[in-house]
């Protein structure tokens, strides 16, 4: 079966795209408004870019609810227009315990809201950044922003951060392999629709050593 993306409603080429690529890591990623009320929301277009110094990018589609007195579409979400006024924020992970307290901050609220009193989860000081990281999280990656890039024709925005300080709960990190516990982390990942997946289940495979002679 073939899919010409250009014969899709956007929408469709949308669920198509996410119903591909999967499963994909959460970004939870907590700023700072001008009014000093901190912003909490999940990004899984959420990505590694670069190791030296350690980047990330994840990209933020533009804003879905209008009228009423809710939040107006068709403008950059406050996780943007935040980094964008600060340059600065956070990269949290989520664990399947933080899942619940991640998904209530997916829904689009005033930027007057304070998604961490939402969420219920506690906001602790960041060390070299201004917004606050999720106390809770297996891991917070404190970032600077480097670069912002539009990309596709409906608004969304990449964002690319370098990685200045990592948070890893007690016990993740190994200082004399200098990895990471896989084992221990409890990553939950997102698939299409309302679905989720667990990191638990996994396997490993060594890299072959090159013996090709041409």
């Amino acid at each position: 079966m073939q899919l010409d993306p250009t014969n899709l409603s956007s929408n469709d080429g949308y669920k198509l795209l996410i119903g591909c690529v999967v499963p994909r890591p959460i970004a939870w990623v907590s700023t700072l408004g001008a009014d000093g009320i901190p912003n909490l929301a999940p990004f899984s277009f959420f990505m590694g870019a670069a190791g030296r110094p350690p980047t990330v990018v994840f990209s933020s589609a533009l804003r879905g609810m209008d009228g009423g007195g809710q939040v107006q579409a068709g403008v950059y979400k406050d996780t943007v227009n935040n980094i964008l006024a600060l340059g600065e924020f956070v990269v949290n992970t989520v664990d399947e315990k933080l899942a619940d307290a991640m998904n209530q901050t997916s829904a689009e609220v005033p930027p007057e809201v304070d998604e961490f009193s939402l969420a219920g989860v506690t906001p602790a000081p960041s060390l070299r950044v201004r917004p606050p990281r999720v106390a809770q999280a297996p891991v917070s990656m404190e970032c600077e922003l480097v670069q912002t890039l539009p990309v596709g024709e409906d608004g969304h925005m990449l964002v690319i951060g370098k990685v200045v300080l990592f948070h890893l709960r007690e016990g993740l990190y190994d200082p004399a392999t200098g990895r990471v516990d896989q084992t221990k982390l409890g990553h939950v990942a997102r698939m299409a629709g309302h679905r989720y997946t667990r990191t638990v289940d996994q396997f490993e495979l060594r890299r072959p050593e090159a013996n090709y002679v041409g």
